[in-house]
């Protein structure tokens, strides 16, 4: 059996290959950045802030590539990429949210870091390749609800 380059199922993968890679990127670079005292700067990632639902992300992103690869699978793909983009999404904008609010354990772990009460914080560089990543992973769905819709209707 021989595979086509301009094959769309190859596409799709590349997408979720892409995708799968720019949210893990993401997941490690500084989410979040806030000044010390003096002039210090610190950031935190989001593998640093949630480290537990880092993992559960990366193993949605794990199952959403091993349904791609692995034929018995293959059936779960859809599901499995749905579930990757929310469990890599949500826990990053929680992160930031519970960064913001005063009465977070997380507030209290940037304070005693920073040295300071008075704090600001600023999103970090980590929600563009985050954001791009989850946007490759639904367009690797776009094709795939394409042909189930043709299948269905022949």
């Amino acid at each position: 059996m021989s595979v086509s380059r301009d094959d769309p199922e190859n596409t799709r993968t590349m997408l979720l290959m892409a995708g799968t890679f720019a949210a893990v990127l993401g997941y490690v670079m500084p989410a979040i950045v806030f000044k010390g005292t003096g002039n210090a700067v610190h950031d935190l990632s989001i593998i640093e802030k949630l480290p537990v639902l880092s993992a559960i992300a990366f193993l949605a992103l794990t199952a959403a590539l091993a349904t791609r690869f692995v034929p018995s699978l293959r059936r779960w793909a859809e599901t499995a990429t749905v579930l990757a983009i929310v469990l890599t999404v949500a826990p990053a904008l929680w992160g930031f949210v519970s960064a913001l609010d005063a009465w977070s354990s997380l507030r209290a772990m940037i304070q005693q870091i920073a040295g300071t009460r008075n704090i600001r914080i600023d999103p970090g560089p980590a929600y563009l390749p985050l954001l791009a990543g989850a946007g490759m992973l639904a367009l690797s769905l776009r094709g795939s609800a394409r042909r189930d819709q043709a299948a269905k209707a022949a």
